[in-house]
């Protein structure tokens, strides 16, 4: 966002998806209706992108967020998974900002829910903490559990050198 004082936007408004959610035992075992607004903030304007899709960010990032995080887990807070779909988002690097609101429209008439804005390099990184088997080929060598990496080459392992594989 480097010198734009109003900032190009882009939204995705009233998105509508059912999930199971809720802290409360009369809320488990049955989805019900949230609707998402998104407002991303870009890092730089549009202006510049001569009418290609390649050079802007792209609405699909928006809604592949929403899914993303709902498919990640089961959310007992609409904070937690506004903070998830935030998150998603930001890891693009034309987004600047982003203003997340997730409501619950089932509960109540009318909605509950949760706004927040967040920016980018303000939210912490999130990883997937996994374990993670190497796999040396071989006659006879078990089957790992987990995730696997593969290293390809023909050449066996060799344990001299500043790149040995172990």
């Amino acid at each position: 966002m480097a010198g734009m004082e109003h900032p190009d936007r882009i939204f995705l408004r009233d998105h509508v998806l059912s999930a199971e959610i809720g802290a409360f035992q009369s809320e488990r075992g049955h989805d019900q209706r949230l609707r998402f607004n998104l407002t991303v903030d870009l890092r730089d304007t549009v202006a510049g992108s001569d009418d290609h899709v390649d050079l802007i960010l792209s609405y699909d990032v928006l809604t592949q967020a929403v899914a993303t995080a709902l498919a990640d887990q089961r959310y007992n807070l609409v904070e937690t998974l506004a903070e998830r779909i935030a998150a998603e988002v930001l890891a693009h690097p034309r987004a600047a900002c982003i203003h997340v609101t997730v409501e619950k429209l089932d509960l109540v008439p009318g909605a509950l829910g949760v706004s927040i804005t967040r920016h980018q390099g303000r939210v912490p990184a999130s990883g997937a903490a996994t374990r993670v088997a190497i796999l040396v080929h071989g006659p006879g060598a078990p089957a790992p559990q987990g995730a696997v990496v593969v290293l390809p080459g023909d050449a066996p392992p060799r344990s001299d050198g500043p790149h040995a594989r172990r």
